[in-house]
Protein backbone atom coordinates (compact mmCIF):
# COMPACT_ATOMS: atom_id res chain seq x y z
CA UNK A 1 0.00 0.00 0.00
CA UNK A 2 2.72 2.89 0.87
CA UNK A 3 5.36 1.18 -1.58
CA UNK A 4 3.98 -0.09 -4.82
CA UNK A 5 2.08 3.13 -5.45
CA UNK A 6 4.09 5.66 -5.16
CA UNK A 7 7.68 3.08 -6.50
CA UNK A 8 5.64 3.11 -9.41
CA UNK A 9 5.24 6.72 -9.70
CA UNK A 10 8.72 7.82 -9.50
CA UNK A 11 9.64 5.49 -11.56
CA UNK A 12 6.78 6.21 -14.34
CA UNK A 13 7.18 9.68 -13.82
CA UNK A 14 11.34 9.49 -15.09
CA UNK A 15 10.44 6.64 -17.41
CA UNK A 16 12.68 3.88 -15.63
CA UNK A 17 13.44 0.94 -17.98
CA UNK A 18 13.94 -0.93 -14.36
CA UNK A 19 13.16 -0.66 -10.86
CA UNK A 20 16.37 -1.25 -9.22
CA UNK A 21 17.90 -1.83 -5.67
CA UNK A 22 19.07 1.94 -5.45
CA UNK A 23 15.31 2.51 -5.94
CA UNK A 24 13.64 0.70 -3.64
CA UNK A 25 16.29 1.70 -0.83
CA UNK A 26 15.69 5.28 -1.45
CA UNK A 27 11.58 4.53 -1.30
CA UNK A 28 12.46 2.38 2.28
CA UNK A 29 14.56 5.69 3.49
CA UNK A 30 11.86 7.99 2.39
CA UNK A 31 9.16 6.12 4.38
CA UNK A 32 11.28 5.81 7.31
CA UNK A 33 12.32 9.70 7.46
CA UNK A 34 8.24 10.72 6.72
CA UNK A 35 7.92 8.40 9.55
CA UNK A 36 9.76 10.87 11.96
CA UNK A 37 7.61 13.65 10.97
CA UNK A 38 4.94 15.50 12.98
CA UNK A 39 1.59 13.49 11.90
CA UNK A 40 -0.96 15.78 10.07
CA UNK A 41 -4.35 16.24 12.31
CA UNK A 42 -5.96 14.57 8.99
CA UNK A 43 -4.43 11.15 9.37
CA UNK A 44 -5.15 11.52 13.12
CA UNK A 45 -8.95 11.90 12.66
CA UNK A 46 -8.92 8.82 10.06
CA UNK A 47 -7.80 6.96 12.58
CA UNK A 48 -9.17 8.01 15.56
CA UNK A 49 -6.31 9.04 17.32
CA UNK A 50 -5.37 12.09 19.33
CA UNK A 51 -1.78 11.40 19.03
CA UNK A 52 1.08 9.54 16.67
CA UNK A 53 4.46 9.46 17.07
CA UNK A 54 7.46 7.32 16.08
CA UNK A 55 7.94 4.97 17.94
CA UNK A 56 7.35 1.00 18.57
CA UNK A 57 3.51 1.62 17.59
CA UNK A 58 4.46 3.41 14.46
CA UNK A 59 7.50 3.06 12.26
CA UNK A 60 5.89 3.69 8.91
CA UNK A 61 3.58 6.05 7.73
CA UNK A 62 0.07 5.79 7.65
CA UNK A 63 -1.80 4.74 4.31
CA UNK A 64 -4.48 7.78 4.33
CA UNK A 65 -1.16 9.96 5.15
CA UNK A 66 -1.37 12.31 1.64
CA UNK A 67 1.92 13.53 2.12
CA UNK A 68 3.63 9.66 1.48
CA UNK A 69 3.69 11.03 -2.39
CA UNK A 70 5.78 13.90 -1.72
CA UNK A 71 8.15 11.72 0.15
CA UNK A 72 8.29 8.66 -1.38
CA UNK A 73 8.18 9.45 -5.35
CA UNK A 74 10.56 12.04 -5.47
CA UNK A 75 13.17 9.96 -3.91
CA UNK A 76 12.78 7.12 -6.11
CA UNK A 77 12.65 9.27 -9.75
CA UNK A 78 15.76 10.72 -8.00
CA UNK A 79 17.67 7.54 -7.30
CA UNK A 80 16.82 6.20 -10.72
CA UNK A 81 18.04 9.47 -12.44
CA UNK A 82 21.15 9.21 -10.25
CA UNK A 83 21.85 5.29 -11.23
CA UNK A 84 21.29 5.58 -14.70
CA UNK A 85 18.16 3.79 -15.17
CA UNK A 86 15.45 6.87 -16.13
CA UNK A 87 15.25 7.87 -19.80
CA UNK A 88 14.05 11.02 -19.09
CA UNK A 89 15.52 13.63 -16.13
CA UNK A 90 13.47 15.99 -13.72
CA UNK A 91 13.79 19.02 -12.31
CA UNK A 92 12.93 18.01 -8.56
CA UNK A 93 11.68 21.50 -7.76
CA UNK A 94 9.24 21.38 -10.72
CA UNK A 95 8.56 17.53 -10.27
CA UNK A 96 7.60 18.46 -6.40
CA UNK A 97 5.12 20.92 -7.71
CA UNK A 98 3.34 18.82 -10.16
CA UNK A 99 2.93 15.77 -7.61
CA UNK A 100 1.57 18.77 -5.18
CA UNK A 101 -1.20 19.59 -7.85
CA UNK A 102 -2.32 15.60 -8.30
CA UNK A 103 -2.82 15.87 -4.44
CA UNK A 104 -5.11 19.51 -4.71
CA UNK A 105 -5.08 23.17 -5.52
CA UNK A 106 -5.02 23.98 -2.30
CA UNK A 107 -1.85 22.05 -1.50
CA UNK A 108 -0.35 23.19 -4.92
CA UNK A 109 -0.88 27.31 -3.96
CA UNK A 110 0.04 26.85 -0.11
CA UNK A 111 3.69 25.27 -1.36
CA UNK A 112 4.06 28.12 -3.95
CA UNK A 113 3.60 30.39 -1.15
CA UNK A 114 5.71 28.45 1.08
CA UNK A 115 8.78 29.02 -1.76
CA UNK A 116 7.70 32.96 -1.25
CA UNK A 117 7.82 32.71 2.71
CA UNK A 118 11.45 30.78 2.23
CA UNK A 119 13.20 33.26 0.00
CA UNK A 120 13.43 36.09 3.27
CA UNK A 121 11.79 33.97 6.36
CA UNK A 122 10.12 36.54 8.86
CA UNK A 123 9.18 36.10 13.06
CA UNK A 124 6.34 35.13 13.34
CA UNK A 125 4.98 35.25 16.74
CA UNK A 126 2.09 33.42 18.45
CA UNK A 127 -0.36 34.42 21.53
CA UNK A 128 -1.10 30.74 22.31
CA UNK A 129 2.38 29.19 22.55
CA UNK A 130 1.12 26.73 25.05
CA UNK A 131 -1.34 25.16 22.96
CA UNK A 132 -0.11 21.78 21.22
CA UNK A 133 -1.26 22.60 17.50
CA UNK A 134 0.60 25.96 17.92
CA UNK A 135 3.92 24.03 19.24
CA UNK A 136 3.74 21.70 16.30
CA UNK A 137 2.85 23.85 13.70
CA UNK A 138 6.01 26.45 15.18
CA UNK A 139 8.10 23.39 14.75
CA UNK A 140 6.67 22.67 11.02
CA UNK A 141 7.84 26.25 10.75
CA UNK A 142 11.53 26.29 11.85
CA UNK A 143 12.40 22.94 10.66
CA UNK A 144 10.77 23.52 6.83
CA UNK A 145 12.70 27.09 6.89
CA UNK A 146 9.48 29.45 6.64
CA UNK A 147 9.48 31.39 9.35
CA UNK A 148 11.24 31.89 12.85
CA UNK A 149 8.38 31.12 15.24
CA UNK A 150 8.30 33.24 18.66
CA UNK A 151 6.07 31.12 21.19
CA UNK A 152 4.17 33.64 23.93
CA UNK A 153 3.54 31.41 27.57
CA UNK A 154 5.83 30.00 29.93
CA UNK A 155 8.72 28.50 29.40
CA UNK A 156 8.68 25.34 31.60
CA UNK A 157 4.93 24.71 29.89
CA UNK A 158 6.04 24.67 26.61
CA UNK A 159 9.25 22.90 27.26
CA UNK A 160 7.47 19.64 28.55
CA UNK A 161 4.80 19.63 25.80
CA UNK A 162 7.65 19.68 23.24
CA UNK A 163 8.65 17.07 25.26
CA UNK A 164 5.89 15.54 25.42
CA UNK A 165 5.05 15.96 21.48
CA UNK A 166 8.56 14.00 20.83
CA UNK A 167 9.66 17.65 19.53
CA UNK A 168 13.51 17.97 19.54
CA UNK A 169 13.83 21.60 18.88
CA UNK A 170 12.35 24.34 21.39
CA UNK A 171 11.24 27.33 19.29
CA UNK A 172 11.75 30.73 20.63
CA UNK A 173 10.06 31.57 23.89
CA UNK A 174 8.38 34.63 25.37
CA UNK A 175 6.55 34.88 28.80
CA UNK A 176 4.74 38.52 28.67
CA UNK A 177 4.96 37.92 32.76
CA UNK A 178 8.34 37.94 32.85
CA UNK A 179 9.93 40.22 30.16
CA UNK A 180 11.79 42.76 30.67
CA UNK A 181 10.43 44.96 27.57
CA UNK A 182 6.82 44.32 29.27
CA UNK A 183 7.25 47.96 30.95
CA UNK A 184 8.59 50.12 27.92
CA UNK A 185 5.27 48.23 26.10
CA UNK A 186 2.85 49.23 28.18
CA UNK A 187 4.49 53.07 28.60
CA UNK A 188 4.39 53.12 24.51
CA UNK A 189 0.58 52.08 24.82
CA UNK A 190 -0.71 54.08 27.50
CA UNK A 191 0.72 56.89 25.47
CA UNK A 192 -0.94 55.63 22.51
CA UNK A 193 -4.49 55.16 24.21
CA UNK A 194 -4.12 57.76 27.08
CA UNK A 195 -6.89 60.02 25.50
CA UNK A 196 -9.43 56.93 25.21
CA UNK A 197 -9.77 55.11 28.19
CA UNK A 198 -6.37 53.84 28.87
CA UNK A 199 -4.68 54.71 32.43
CA UNK A 200 -0.76 53.82 32.88
CA UNK A 201 -1.85 50.99 35.47
CA UNK A 202 -4.73 49.47 33.18
CA UNK A 203 -1.82 49.53 30.27
CA UNK A 204 0.73 47.35 32.60
CA UNK A 205 -2.49 44.65 32.91
CA UNK A 206 -3.08 44.56 29.50
CA UNK A 207 0.59 44.09 28.77
CA UNK A 208 0.53 40.54 30.40
CA UNK A 209 -2.19 39.60 27.84
CA UNK A 210 -0.79 37.92 24.79
CA UNK A 211 -2.84 39.39 22.33
CA UNK A 212 -1.83 43.12 23.85
CA UNK A 213 1.87 41.80 23.88
CA UNK A 214 2.18 40.33 20.76
CA UNK A 215 0.55 42.88 18.31
CA UNK A 216 3.38 45.46 20.37
CA UNK A 217 5.94 43.17 19.52
CA UNK A 218 5.67 43.70 15.78
CA UNK A 219 4.82 47.48 15.71
CA UNK A 220 8.05 47.70 18.39
CA UNK A 221 10.19 45.77 15.49
CA UNK A 222 10.87 42.50 17.96
CA UNK A 223 8.56 40.71 15.75
CA UNK A 224 7.36 40.92 12.10
CA UNK A 225 4.34 39.17 12.35
CA UNK A 226 0.98 38.17 14.99
CA UNK A 227 -1.04 35.33 14.77
CA UNK A 228 -3.23 34.17 17.22
CA UNK A 229 -7.27 32.67 17.39
CA UNK A 230 -6.70 28.68 17.89
CA UNK A 231 -8.57 29.27 21.83
CA UNK A 232 -10.40 33.02 20.88
CA UNK A 233 -13.27 34.12 19.38
CA UNK A 234 -12.21 36.70 16.10
CA UNK A 235 -12.94 39.91 18.19
CA UNK A 236 -10.91 39.00 20.96
CA UNK A 237 -7.80 38.63 18.87
CA UNK A 238 -9.20 41.74 16.13
CA UNK A 239 -9.83 44.46 18.91
CA UNK A 240 -6.35 44.55 20.99
CA UNK A 241 -5.00 44.18 17.57
CA UNK A 242 -6.86 47.12 15.97
CA UNK A 243 -5.93 48.79 19.42
CA UNK A 244 -2.23 48.62 18.85
CA UNK A 245 -1.08 48.57 15.33
CA UNK A 246 -4.35 49.90 13.80
CA UNK A 247 -5.02 49.76 10.49
CA UNK A 248 -3.16 51.05 7.30
CA UNK A 249 -3.17 54.96 6.70
CA UNK A 250 -4.24 54.59 3.33
CA UNK A 251 -7.16 52.05 3.65
CA UNK A 252 -8.48 53.22 6.03
CA UNK A 253 -10.87 49.83 6.38
CA UNK A 254 -9.69 46.33 7.57
CA UNK A 255 -11.57 43.50 5.73
CA UNK A 256 -11.43 39.95 5.68
CA UNK A 257 -10.54 37.67 2.70
CA UNK A 258 -10.87 33.65 2.09
CA UNK A 259 -9.40 31.78 -0.58
CA UNK A 260 -12.48 29.43 -1.94
CA UNK A 261 -10.82 26.51 -4.32
CA UNK A 262 -13.80 24.98 -6.55
CA UNK A 263 -12.95 21.98 -8.92
CA UNK A 264 -9.16 23.75 -8.74
CA UNK A 265 -10.28 26.99 -9.79
CA UNK A 266 -9.37 29.96 -7.11
CA UNK A 267 -11.85 32.48 -5.50
CA UNK A 268 -11.30 35.32 -3.58
CA UNK A 269 -14.69 36.07 -1.22
CA UNK A 270 -15.16 39.15 1.07
CA UNK A 271 -16.04 40.24 3.50
CA UNK A 272 -16.53 37.36 5.77
CA UNK A 273 -15.24 37.83 9.11
CA UNK A 274 -14.87 42.09 10.21
CA UNK A 275 -17.64 44.37 8.77
CA UNK A 276 -20.93 43.42 9.97
CA UNK A 277 -22.93 45.67 7.21
CA UNK A 278 -20.39 47.82 5.69
CA UNK A 279 -21.43 51.09 3.24
CA UNK A 280 -20.97 51.95 -0.03
CA UNK A 281 -17.09 53.15 0.87
CA UNK A 282 -16.23 50.69 3.31
CA UNK A 283 -17.67 48.21 0.33
CA UNK A 284 -15.28 49.62 -2.24
CA UNK A 285 -12.46 49.40 0.26
CA UNK A 286 -13.40 45.41 0.81
CA UNK A 287 -13.11 45.28 -3.24
CA UNK A 288 -9.58 47.08 -3.32
CA UNK A 289 -8.42 45.24 -0.21
CA UNK A 290 -9.07 41.58 -2.25
CA UNK A 291 -8.34 42.11 -5.18
CA UNK A 292 -4.96 42.88 -3.74
CA UNK A 293 -5.06 39.32 -1.67
CA UNK A 294 -5.52 37.75 -5.01
CA UNK A 295 -2.70 39.61 -6.23
CA UNK A 296 -0.45 38.48 -3.65
CA UNK A 297 -1.26 34.93 -5.27
CA UNK A 298 -0.85 35.45 -8.72
CA UNK A 299 -3.93 35.82 -9.87
CA UNK A 300 -5.35 38.74 -12.06
CA UNK A 301 -8.48 39.91 -9.89
CA UNK A 302 -11.58 40.61 -11.75
CA UNK A 303 -13.99 41.67 -9.00
CA UNK A 304 -17.81 41.07 -8.96
CA UNK A 305 -20.29 43.27 -6.63
CA UNK A 306 -22.48 40.90 -5.84
CA UNK A 307 -25.92 41.82 -5.22
CA UNK A 308 -29.55 40.73 -5.61
CA UNK A 309 -29.60 43.06 -8.59
CA UNK A 310 -28.07 42.55 -12.19
CA UNK A 311 -27.35 46.21 -13.08
CA UNK A 312 -30.57 48.10 -11.70
CA UNK A 313 -32.87 45.41 -12.75
CA UNK A 314 -33.80 45.96 -9.03
CA UNK A 315 -34.14 49.34 -6.83
CA UNK A 316 -33.79 49.11 -3.37
CA UNK A 317 -30.86 50.46 -1.26
CA UNK A 318 -29.51 48.31 -0.87
CA UNK A 319 -28.70 46.99 -4.65
CA UNK A 320 -27.86 50.78 -4.63
CA UNK A 321 -25.41 50.30 -2.03
CA UNK A 322 -23.35 48.23 -3.74
CA UNK A 323 -23.56 49.64 -7.28
CA UNK A 324 -22.27 52.94 -5.69
CA UNK A 325 -19.29 50.88 -4.31
CA UNK A 326 -18.67 49.74 -7.83
CA UNK A 327 -18.41 53.14 -8.78
CA UNK A 328 -16.05 54.64 -6.00
CA UNK A 329 -13.72 51.38 -7.00
CA UNK A 330 -13.54 51.89 -10.42
CA UNK A 331 -12.86 56.10 -9.29
CA UNK A 332 -10.21 55.00 -7.11
CA UNK A 333 -8.30 52.44 -8.78
CA UNK A 334 -8.66 52.63 -12.32
CA UNK A 335 -6.44 49.98 -12.79
CA UNK A 336 -8.61 47.52 -11.45
CA UNK A 337 -11.34 45.49 -13.46
CA UNK A 338 -14.48 45.42 -11.54
CA UNK A 339 -18.28 45.78 -12.21
CA UNK A 340 -21.73 45.68 -10.35
CA UNK A 341 -24.32 45.25 -8.80
CA UNK A 342 -25.06 41.54 -10.42
CA UNK A 343 -25.86 38.35 -9.43
CA UNK A 344 -23.83 35.58 -8.20
CA UNK A 345 -24.87 33.21 -11.09
CA UNK A 346 -24.34 35.94 -13.57
CA UNK A 347 -20.91 37.07 -11.83
CA UNK A 348 -19.13 32.78 -12.55
CA UNK A 349 -21.25 31.97 -15.65
CA UNK A 350 -19.69 33.82 -18.64
CA UNK A 351 -22.12 33.08 -20.65
CA UNK A 352 -24.87 33.98 -18.60
CA UNK A 353 -23.16 37.71 -18.95
CA UNK A 354 -22.64 37.18 -22.49
CA UNK A 355 -26.12 36.50 -23.52
CA UNK A 356 -27.73 39.19 -20.95
CA UNK A 357 -24.98 41.73 -19.61
CA UNK A 358 -22.62 41.47 -23.07
CA UNK A 359 -21.87 45.48 -21.87
CA UNK A 360 -20.39 43.88 -18.46
CA UNK A 361 -16.39 44.37 -17.93
CA UNK A 362 -16.20 41.27 -15.84
CA UNK A 363 -17.21 38.17 -17.87
CA UNK A 364 -16.14 35.12 -15.19
CA UNK A 365 -15.67 37.20 -11.92
CA UNK A 366 -12.72 35.90 -9.17
CA UNK A 367 -13.17 37.83 -6.44
CA UNK A 368 -16.83 38.39 -5.08
CA UNK A 369 -17.47 40.54 -3.13
CA UNK A 370 -20.54 40.20 -0.83
CA UNK A 371 -22.84 43.33 -0.02
CA UNK A 372 -22.36 42.19 3.88
CA UNK A 373 -21.09 39.85 6.42
CA UNK A 374 -23.73 37.24 6.87
CA UNK A 375 -23.57 36.71 3.28
CA UNK A 376 -20.12 36.35 2.61
CA UNK A 377 -19.92 34.06 6.36
CA UNK A 378 -23.01 31.78 4.67
CA UNK A 379 -21.54 31.34 1.52
CA UNK A 380 -18.35 30.36 2.13
CA UNK A 381 -19.16 27.90 4.48
CA UNK A 382 -21.84 26.71 2.89
CA UNK A 383 -19.68 25.79 0.21
CA UNK A 384 -17.03 24.73 1.96
CA UNK A 385 -19.38 22.09 4.03
CA UNK A 386 -22.17 21.32 1.07
CA UNK A 387 -19.35 22.11 -1.98
CA UNK A 388 -16.11 20.25 -1.11
CA UNK A 389 -14.29 23.36 -1.81
CA UNK A 390 -10.82 24.12 -0.05
CA UNK A 391 -10.52 26.66 2.27
CA UNK A 392 -7.33 28.99 2.77
CA UNK A 393 -8.07 31.84 5.43
CA UNK A 394 -8.97 33.83 6.56
CA UNK A 395 -6.29 36.07 5.51
CA UNK A 396 -6.56 39.64 7.35
CA UNK A 397 -6.37 42.46 4.99
CA UNK A 398 -5.47 46.19 6.02
CA UNK A 399 -3.91 46.21 9.42
CA UNK A 400 -1.09 48.40 10.30
CA UNK A 401 1.45 45.68 10.56
CA UNK A 402 0.92 41.80 10.13
CA UNK A 403 -1.90 40.41 12.13
CA UNK A 404 -3.59 37.21 10.85
CA UNK A 405 -6.19 35.57 12.86
CA UNK A 406 -6.49 31.91 12.80
CA UNK A 407 -10.14 29.85 13.09
CA UNK A 408 -10.88 28.73 15.96
CA UNK A 409 -9.70 25.11 16.68
CA UNK A 410 -7.71 25.21 13.45
CA UNK A 411 -6.09 22.42 12.64
CA UNK A 412 -1.26 22.16 12.58
CA UNK A 413 -1.72 22.85 8.79
CA UNK A 414 -4.33 25.49 8.93
CA UNK A 415 -2.03 27.17 11.29
CA UNK A 416 1.19 26.61 9.01
CA UNK A 417 -0.56 28.21 6.44
CA UNK A 418 -1.79 31.42 7.92
CA UNK A 419 1.87 31.40 9.26
CA UNK A 420 3.01 31.31 5.51
CA UNK A 421 0.49 34.03 4.78
CA UNK A 422 1.77 36.05 7.46
CA UNK A 423 5.26 35.62 6.81
CA UNK A 424 4.38 36.62 3.13
CA UNK A 425 2.47 39.92 4.34
CA UNK A 426 5.54 41.16 6.25
CA UNK A 427 7.95 40.58 3.34
CA UNK A 428 5.26 42.33 0.89
CA UNK A 429 5.29 45.42 4.16
CA UNK A 430 9.02 45.13 4.63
Amino acid sequence: VLGFPFIFRGALDVRATDINMEMKLAAAHALADLAKEDVPDSVLKAYGLDQLRFGPDYIIPKPLDARVLMWVAPAVAKAAMESGVARRELDLEAYLDELAARIGAGYQIMRSMQAKAKEAPKRVVFAEGEQPKIIRAAHALLSQGIATPILLGREAVIQAQCQELGLDSLPTVVDPNQSEKRRGYAQNFYEQRQRKGVTATLARDLMRQPNYFGPMMVKQGDADAFVSGLTYNYPEVLRPALQVVGSQPDRGKVSGVYLMLVQGRPYFFSDATVNIDPDAETLATIAINAADVAKRFDVEPRIAMLSFSNFGSTRHAQSEKVRQATEIVKARRPDLVVDGEMQADVAVVPELMAQHYPFSAVKDANVLIFPDLAAANTAYKLLNRLGGAETIGPILVGMGRPVHVLETGADVVDIVNVATLAVVDAQFNS
